[in-house]
């Protein structure tokens, strides 16, 4: 499908889409297993395009000027609504600096 941002296809979404099983947090924490519409893509290209174009929307206003700082990005994305899993923002930024640690920075 080409969705490198795990992008859900909802009810606005008319393009390609694939149903694929995720795990969605629970109001007591737990992860469920269910199956959920993404949205699929016919290139990367095309994925990294719809990403900015969602990061672009009102929603996510709260990531716009964060620039490197990581965990800025993180919270806006939170804020927004982008995951429903309540350490996402903590997870994305481990990944960040674990890539800055790979890169020297």
């Amino acid at each position: 499908s080409h969705n490198l941002f795990g992008i859900k296809a909802g009810s606005g979404w008319s393009g390609a889409s694939v149903e694929a099983l995720t795990r969605e947090a629970t109001a007591d924490g737990g992860l469920l297993p269910v199956m959920q519409r993404f949205r699929a893509y016919g290139d990367y290209a095309s994925a990294f395009a719809d990403y900015v174009r969602l990061l672009r929307s009102p929603r996510y206003a709260g990531v716009r000027g964060a620039g490197d700082d990581a965990a800025a990005f993180a919270a806006g994305l939170v804020r927004g609504g982008y995951a429903t899993d309540p350490d996402y923002a903590a997870k994305l930024r481990q990944v960040a600096g674990q890539v800055q640690r790979l890169a020297g920075g």
